[in-house]
């Protein structure tokens, strides 16, 4: 008998293509799998090291920025930095500093950053930041193209970067009329604040090189006459009848009590009568911090008592020649000569109560006045600034200064920063140039009568707490 096997030999063949077709299905599946798992991996590195890249950059920013700060606490010293910059690593081509940090080394290699600093513009020094760093993977996570160059489990480094530009500006000492970390009382009569900026002749009567308060010409005063403090209790500041061109802030949660007369306000608002504060024109957001005045590394020389006649003006104490001085107190007349740059540093009270009692600052001369002693009192004539420009006269009061009183007859064209010292103005004189400058205290208490005028010109050539990023860019 004959027996067919053909059809045996069909199933056969339908479960081997089925056995093949579900293998190569699953091979797929498998293969799917592994490059997804694949690409996962190469996601998951290339995400952490360009977030290390980005995290060396940030380091290599704050390098170059604690650079350019490094003489911030010298107020006038700022660009001091670029004397020591060869000592911290960098190199110097013209006015472009460059250094290379390296961060650390491993099998993969060393991740390090690079920081440029543009300083063509001394007052807004341009600091660029690059950071590299090496992607670590093995070939099981690297991309397809470098699989022929590698075998499993073989390293390959290669570096990301990530690049940062930022540009800063300086952030200056004086930027308000008024400022003070605690209680402003703002007493008396026909007390007002405005602004001006001697650095421009639109807005300052100009004599060719400079500008000085436009007296009696509002069309050349600006708005910028701000009152601030930090202060964040009831009544924080008190504006009482005040006519503020310019804002008034207190710190969190401190409030604004201000007179039935007093008006706070751009310019027509305040100029066309209307009282109280013009909405937008006062917060509770100051968060500042006034750092202490610390004295400079310096050799001072005595002044010496020298009664000198000087166009018909008899002096106790004169100085004829720049450098660093100190006084032991001053009770008498002091005279700074022409052109004179120097500073002094008093180790006692101030006290010039006389009717012609001052400090006279002849034309050209610049003067910084340390006050290292608690109690300063200037009264009669005052502080007679023969430059009308309030830079001429800076008065910086140290930790160990609590008391400071201005009063008498005599206006004032200068800068006072005394963050520990009580500020208390009395009197005012009959000119409208009363306060020309600037001023930051501890607290403020006023009786009298007084026009603030703050100099704007102040924000771009004065003194400064250091360089503030105004533009961060990634490139």
């Amino acid at each position: 008998m004959k027996i067919n096997q053909s059809s045996n030999h069909q199933e056969q063949g339908s479960t081997l293509l089925v056995a093949l077709i579900i293998s190569a299905i699953m091979g797929i599946t498998l293969a799917s799998f592994l490059i997804m798992t694949q690409r996962q991996n190469v996601s998951v590195a290339r995400s952490q090291t360009w977030n290390a890249a980005m995290a060396l950059t940030e380091a290599g920013v704050e390098d170059g920025l604690a650079m350019i700060n490094k003489t911030s606490d010298g107020f006038n010293n700022l660009n001091a930095w670029v004397n020591s910059a060869s000592s911290d690593g960098y190199t110097v081509s013209n006015s472009m500093y460059y250094v290379r940090r390296y961060v650390n080394s491993d099998s993969w290699g060393t991740n390090y950053y690079d920081v440029f600093i543009n300083n063509s513009d001394p007052n807004s020094p341009v600091v660029s930041a690059t950071g590299y760093a090496n992607w670590k993977y093995f070939a099981s996570a690297a991309p397809p193209s470098y699989y022929a160059a590698v075998g499993v489990g073989s390293p390959l480094p290669q570096s990301t970067s990530r690049k940062i530009n930022v540009k800063t500006r300086k952030d200056g000492l004086f930027t308000v009329a008024m400022a003070a970390i605690f209680q402003i009382e703002l007493k008396g009569f026909n007390v007002s604040s405005d602004s001006f900026d001697s650095g421009d002749p639109n807005f300052s009567i100009w004599n060719g090189t400079y500008g000085v308060y436009p007296v009696g010409l509002t069309n050349k005063t600006k708005a910028n006459g701000d009152i601030v403090t930090d202060y964040t209790i009831v009544n924080a500041l008190s504006a009482g009848n005040a006519k503020v061109k310019g804002k008034l802030k207190t710190g969190p949660n401190g409030t604004i009590d201000i007179g039935p007369n007093g008006s706070v306000g751009d310019k027509a608002w305040v100029e066309g009568g209307t009282t109280g504060i013009k909405p937008g024109w006062s917060s509770d957001d100051m968060n500042v911090k006034f750092p202490s005045v610390t004295l400079p590394t310096t050799t001072w020389t005595p002044v010496s008592l020298q009664n000198r006649t000087i166009n018909g003006i008899f002096y106790d104490y004169v100085i004829t020649t720049s450098g660093d001085y100190w006084l032991n107190g001053l009770t008498k007349k002091l005279y700074i000569g022409t052109n004179v740059v120097c500073r002094i540093k008093c180790i006692g009270d101030v006290s010039l109560t006389g009717s012609q009692d001052e400090i006279r600052v002849a034309m050209g001369a610049v003067v910084q006045f340390y006050m290292n002693a608690a109690n300063c009192t200037i009264k009669g004539n005052g502080v007679v600034n023969d430059n009308n420009q309030a830079i001429n006269f800076q008065y910086y009061g140290t930790p160990m200064n609590t008391s400071l009183t201005y009063g008498g007859n005599g206006t004032f064209t200068g800068v006072i920063y005394a963050p520990d010292a009580s500020f208390t103005l009395g009197g005012g004189g009959t000119e409208e140039r009363d306060f020309t400058g600037s001023s930051v205290t501890k607290s403020v208490k006023m009786n009298g009568k007084y026009n603030f005028h703050y100099d704007e010109n102040l924000n771009k050539i004065g003194p400064a707490r250091g360089f503030i990023p105004t533009d961060w860019k990634e490139m």
